[in-house]
C-alpha cells in the first residue's frame, strides 16, 4: 500500500512540476516577445534619428569605433 501511495505522490509531483515548467516556458516566451518588440522599436527610432541627422550619426559612429578600438584588446602581436 505504501508503494502505491508513493507512486501516486510521485505522479502528482511530476504533474505539478510539468505544469510549472509550462508556465515558466510561457513566461519566457512572453518575455522574449517583449524583448523583440523593444528591439524593433529601438531600431526604428535609431533609423529615424540617422535619417534626420546623418552627419551626427556618422560622427557618433566614428567616435564609438575609436573608443572601442582603444578599449578592446588587440589580437595583433
Amino acid at each position: 500500500m505504501k508503494s502505491i501511495l508513493a507512486l501516486v505522490t510521485l505522479a502528482l509531483v511530476a504533474l505539478v512540476m510539468e505544469e510549472r515548467a509550462r508556465q515558466l516556458a510561457g513566461d519566457a516566451q512572453h518575455a522574449l516577445g517583449e524583448a523583440v518588440t523593444q528591439a524593433q522599436h529601438g531600431k526604428d527610432m535609431m533609423r529615424h534619428k540617422v535619417e534626420d541627422q546623418p552627419v551626427i550619426a556618422v560622427v557618433a559612429a566614428a567616435a564609438l569605433g575609436y573608443v572601442l578600438s582603444k578599449v578592446m584588446p588587440s589580437h595583433h602581436r
